[in-house]
């Protein structure tokens, strides 16, 4: 009968381990796949949702400046990471999904040009166009090695998707997570199995002999025993070791520290021993974040988010932690589990991206959507204070017969020098230099009234035409010149921003009206 028990208990611990095997490596994946995501929806929403748009998905779009510059941007995301390796956009056309921008070389065997059908399993990629939601498509291998496809929406500013953003990303990180979570619950799942089969044995012998039952009884006690604080160092030495390379604490109930890994003296620069009954220094640079990470254990068992904190040497970095309620069997708080990460890397990352996504590529000045938040900036400032704010609007004359003339290449060599010219002009502080678009630009001057509008237009305008750039397009001098508008006002006389860049705009046409190469004041 006793076997029978055994056996049972065996089968029973068998299907558990295989249970808890399961749900232990689905945890890693889920981390790695969560990650991965991140990664995904943050280079999604790095890209111009309006440059975006504005493309055919046609080989029309190629050599055009939205075209080359969806291009640089995906670059740019592929290149910030080194587990990137492609990168594109695609959208619907008609029955077929078809590329829109790809960031591979076009000399590449694996560049798509524009308008390229997909032919490649596309579920994944129609779900995520229609229902918003990324996805990440299973790893597989090739010769370079292991990867997995991610794909995120790339949505316009209402939220409607407009494309879908994949990338391809190594999976070497995902894979060991994976091997080293399945390491983890195979070790406990022995355990396990070894103390059901010295269970069962032990009965087995029992029932053989009773005269040896009683010196196997007191062998089996002091073997138990051993076993179950060898279980107990395991519990506590799997709540210190696991997520190798991460920050582990393990506090009691009052948050004070009762152990930490040495991940957290590699990341902190703490001593272990030196925090050891104290409240972690993680929260000494914000003690508000203390305070509601306390309020949300009190009424839950788990807490995440982002911490800046500062390393024993003074230096300040983010970290992501997640804090957990450790409870006995009556539901008293028994433990926290603290785990935590340095995002240094990360955060520079997403800083790049925002940088990224706030500059014109082609020229390196703030882009139309910086220059609508500058002026918006600029204007609330100036009406705090009842400065004068000033705007120059400026456009290349006759920038399309140059094109025509001289080729898309050339414009972009013209559009750079002059905007190298305008912004080196431009000595006042806080003042904004942007392309506004096409061959326009635009420039902010804070607390800069008419007269100084007009002068510092006046010495752009002469810095372009110092350029000497050939425009046998142009026919006024033969070389490239600008035209520029300017008008100034001070908030709250004036209603919003929103006159003042019109009346820019319509001195900008009065000085085209005028001639070209000049500059018209607002009236």
């Amino acid at each position: 009968m006793h076997l029978w028990v055994g056996g049972a208990l065996f089968l029973l611990a068998l299907v558990a381990s295989w249970l808890f095997t399961d749900f232990v490596t689905g945890t890693g994946d889920r981390l790695e796949r969560d990650r991965i995501l991140s990664l995904a929806r943050t280079a999604a929403a790095t890209l111009e949702s309006p440059r975006i748009a504005a493309l055919q998905g046609s080989p029309a779009d190629i050599g055009s400046a939205g075209f080359d510059g969806v291009r640089d941007e995906l670059r740019r995301a592929r290149d910030v990471n080194p587990d990137f390796r492609f990168v594109y956009l695609m959208r619907p056309s008609g029955d077929a999904l078809v590329f829109i921008a790809d960031a591979e070389a076009p000399e590449s065997a694996d560049y798509s040009a524009p308008g390229d059908a997909y032919d490649g399993p596309s579920d994944e990629l129609w779900r995520v166009y229609r229902t918003g939601i990324p996805e990440i498509q299973p790893p597989y291998q090739d010769r370079w090695g292991y990867w997995v496809t991610a794909v995120a929406p790339v949505r316009n500013a209402s939220g409607q998707v407009i494309a879908i953003l994949g990338m391809d990303v190594r999976a070497d990180a995902w894979l060991a997570t994976q091997a080293r979570y399945r390491a983890f619950a195979l070790t406990i799942s022995a355990l396990l199995l070894s103390l059901v089969a010295l269970f069962t044995l032990g009965l087995h012998l029992q029932k053989r002999s009773a005269g040896r039952l009683a010196a196997l009884n007191g062998q089996l006690a002091h073997r138990l025993d051993e076993l179950q604080q060898a279980q107990e160092g395991l519990r506590l030495a799997d709540v210190v070791v696991r997520h190798a390379g991460e920050g582990i604490l393990v506090l009691d109930p009052e948050l004070r520290v009762l152990s930490a890994n040495p991940g957290f003296e590699r990341i902190t620069g703490h001593s272990a021993s030196a925090v050891l009954g104290q409240v972690p220094p993680l929260f000494a640079e914000d003690s508000d974040v203390l305070q509601q990470i306390r309020s949300r254990l009190q009424t839950g068992v788990h807490w995440e988010g982002t911490l800046w904190s500062r390393r024993a040497d003074g230096d300040r970095f983010p970290l992501e932690a997640s804090l957990d309620v450790v409870r006995d069997a009556a539901g008293k708080i028994e433990h926290h589990v603290m785990v935590f990460r340095d995002v240094t890397v990360q955060k520079q990352l997403e800083d790049r991206l925002r940088e990224l996504s706030a500059t014109d590529g082609l020229t390196l000045l703030a882009n139309r959507r910086s220059f609508d938040e500058a002026l918006e900036r600029e204007w609330h400032r100036a009406t705090r204070h009842g400065e004068p704010v000033s705007l120059i609007m400026a456009d290349i004359d006759h920038f399309k017969p140059y094109n025509d003339l001289y080729g898309h290449v050339a414009g972009d060599r013209c559009l750079q020098q002059v905007a190298a010219a305008i912004a080196a002009g431009v000595k006042l502080e806080g003042a904004v230099v942007a392309r506004y678009g096409g061959e326009e630009f635009a420039v902010i001057l804070p607390r800069t009234d008419e007269a100084g509008a007009q002068e510092m237009a006046e010495h752009l305008r002469r810095r372009v035409e110092a350029l000497g750039i050939a425009h046998g397009g142009n026919p006024v001098g033969g070389r490239v010149t600008i035209s520029m508008g300017t008008s100034t006002r001070t908030p709250p006389q004036a209603a919003d921003f929103v006159s003042l860049m019109q009346s820019a705009d319509q001195a900008l046409y009065r000085a085209k009206g005028a001639g070209r190469n000049t500059v018209s004041s607002a009236e």
